[in-house]
């Protein structure tokens, strides 16, 4: 098969490679786009070969055995290839970078140096901290410098994570490597019992180009619809083009980030029909959701648990994207798979039994719903593309001005309108909210629970509600980070 067209076709013939030519017990549904012109072959890396390697795992900074770390935006060479090196950006020195674990009520403390040649700062995605601590694009920090971070981490377990934020660069930064998963824990979720050590794994997904010598591209200069939103056709997980990864017939918990630039997926296994929901962006729910698919913008994160149970030995199982159609009418780049086009990202290969007696309680987390009738106010956000450049309320960013001011202690519904024939993630730091409800026709089961990125659909209104608890100067944006690059962002004032 024509490596250009890896994509738009079914991958038939690599798992018939990995089975010795048994019967395909598990097809892959990666189904073909029509039309599609090819993607020139000298822009292409040769031999990719798909499900051909193993998932990499993540290191991890325990402050549970830690007091103190540190992380080192530098320039790095890895290998996301057999034999070939990368040049990318790290943390320490490999990708992927380290998984940050903390528990509720511990103290954060870290160095973070800029061995960059430009600004950069970290941003804790998710985690409410002091404004000094968040990560503003105001508080870069330039080459050669260390900036200290030191807050008490006082929210709810969940699944957050870390990356750079300067201003017009956060693209191309996440886009070379600088992120990684960030998960609190608390007592509560320990007393739940859910799976944990081999059976929990993070897995950072990511679409991403590569030329013929296995180097990252980033924003084609010829093509204009890269300001719309970077698309890739190749899915890396955990920096891994297309893993596999080996698992026993028991449950496993995935905590699932979209950290691409642009892309939504809408996930779900092709030879498990259901799996079940148990936590979104900022927390558990409050009970487990039987679902079929997920739809994840950028940004977002899932908490999910899967069952292997009914597998047996030398089965395969795949997890994909359906590709979702109502995501875009604006054609992005041309050469790379659409949000529509159905992809593979990775598999798991049953490779041993076990009895698995372990039971999902029943119930979770209560979840403290907000109220509409305790807003204070409502407050209008609207998406726009005025001419060539994405704004929010018609005013491209402009980091000295304040945008909203907001009273501390107070609850306010936003209600975002999206006037674009694009689906738009909306973030907002130093908080976390509820959704209210959605003009759409599209079911979000992730609605369900707390969040602090939100996907609106083309031509949407979503309201959330929100209760202001920490203090000081605070972004919200599109997620889209070739949008917040361009100009989708705003300040607010929480005083």
């Amino acid at each position: 098969m024509d490596r250009r067209y890896f994509l738009y076709y079914s991958t038939i013939a690599a798992v018939y490679l990995f089975t010795g030519c048994e019967e395909n017990k598990s097809r892959s549904s990666t189904a073909s786009t029509l039309n599609k012109p090819p993607i020139p072959e000298e822009n292409m890396p040769k031999n990719v070969v798909p499900f051909a390697q193993k998932l990499k795992i993540p290191s991890v900074a325990n402050f549970n055995q830690i007091k103190k770390t540190e992380l080192i935006a530098q320039k790095s060479q890895v290998k996301i290839f057999p034999e070939k090196q990368t040049d990318v950006l790290t943390f320490k020195g490999d990708l992927p970078n380290p998984t940050i674990r903390i528990n509720k009520g511990d103290v954060f403390d870290l160095d973070f140096t800029n061995k960059l040649p430009d600004q950069t700062i970290i941003h804790w995605h998710g985690v409410i901290v002091p404004e000094e601590m968040d990560g503003h694009p105001k508080d870069v920090i330039d080459t050669d410098h260390t900036k200290h971070y030191h807050y008490p981490v006082n929210q709810d377990a969940g699944t957050f994570w870390y990356h750079t934020h300067p201003h017009g660069r956060t693209g191309k930064e996440i886009y070379y490597g600088l992120s990684g998963f960030y998960i609190i824990e608390d007592e509560k979720e320990k007393k739940l019992n859910l799976p944990k050590g081999e059976f929990e794994l993070p897995l950072m997904i990511q679409d991403r180009r590569f030329n013929a010598k296995y180097q990252l591209f980033y924003k084609d200069e010829k093509i204009p619809q890269d300001n719309n939103g970077v698309m890739g056709d190749v899915i890396l997980v955990n920096a891994t083009p297309f893993p596999y990864h080996e698992v026993k017939t028991g449950k496993y918990r995935l905590r699932i980030l979209n950290a691409s630039s642009a892309r939504t997926y809408k996930l779900a296994f092709d030879n498990i029909k259901q799996f079940v929901l148990i936590g979104t962006d900022a927390g558990l729910l409050e009970e487990p959701l039987n679902v079929n698919s997920v739809i994840l913008g950028v940004a977002e994160r899932i908490d999910i648990i899967v069952d292997f149970k009914d597998k047996e030995i030398g089965d395969i199982v795949t997890l994909k994207t359906l590709g979702l159609k109502e995501a875009s009418q604006l054609v992005l780049h041309p050469d790379y798979p659409g949000f529509e086009a159905p992809m593979d990202i990775m598999q798991f290969r049953i490779t041993q039994k076990i009895d698995d007696i372990a039971i999902l309680p029943k119930k979770l987390i209560p979840i403290q719903r907000l109220k509409a009738e305790d807003a204070i106010k409502t407050r209008t956000i609207t998406m726009e593309m005025l001419g060539d450049v994405w704004t929010l309320d018609k005013k491209p960013y402009d980091m000295q001005r304040i945008d909203q001011k907001v009273k501390l202690g107070t609850t306010e519904i936003w209600e975002l309108k999206n006037t674009i024939h694009m689906a738009h993630p909306f973030h907002i730091h130093g908080v976390r909210f509820q959704v209210l409800d959605r003009d759409g026709k599209v079911e979000f089961p992730t609605d369900k629970g707390w969040k602090d990125t939100v996907v609106v659909m083309p031509l949407e209104t979503v309201r959330i509600i929100v209760h202001f608890t920490m203090p000081g100067l605070f972004l919200y944006h599109c997620h889209i980070l070739e949008h917040e690059d361009h100009a989708m962002m705003a300040n607010f004032l929480v005083e």
